[in-house]
């Protein structure tokens, strides 16, 4: 049972290892949205994919090592939880160290959600103002410029954002 309890120890601070990368790579999205830097954003973005990916082995891992511990405890798997287990496991010494990674865990995905929202905003913000400039843009074109013949009539240019030929 111990050596379950320290294995899911080490997972859950190499689960916590990845939400701190996770939340310095939110910050760096954040400086690089603010410039506008597409490419980078995009580098970033794919590093963050490979990065959700080891955490989602991870969290299977995790679980794995849930459905151990409760046929250990005679516990049903669907009810193990890290507060449920450091219930089950209290009198141990390993249950303050669940305790630790717990809280740590608690607090960084915390911090992970504020950031990503943070970022969410700033990227909803971008894209109402590129829709307003397209929307400008688009409005411009019911005014297009036109054409007169030698008559005075008008002759239409269609529905170019630039009345160019080439």
């Amino acid at each position: 049972m111990a050596g379950l309890i320290d294995e899911l120890i080490v997972v859950l601070d190499e689960m916590n290892d990845l939400y701190e990368q996770l939340i310095k790579s939110g910050k760096d999205k954040l400086e690089v949205i603010i410039k506008n830097n597409i490419e980078e954003l995009q580098k970033i973005n794919a590093d963050e994919n490979v990065l959700v990916g080891k955490t989602l082995k991870l969290d299977k891992k995790r679980e794995e090592l849930f459905s151990d511990i409760a046929f250990v405890l005679n516990k049903n798997p669907e009810d193990m939880t890290l507060t449920n287990l450091i219930e089950y496991i209290d009198k141990q010494a390993e249950s303050e160290n669940v305790r630790k990674a717990r809280d740590k865990a608690s607090e960084l995905l915390a911090e992970l959600k504020k950031t990503n929202e943070h970022n969410r905003m700033l990227i909803e913000e971008s894209l109402s103002q590129a829709e307003f400039s397209m929307n400008l843009l688009r409005g411009s074109l019911s005014k297009r410029p036109y054409y007169c013949d030698t008559l005075g009539n008008e002759i239409p240019t269609g529905d170019r954002l630039f009345d160019i030929k080439q």
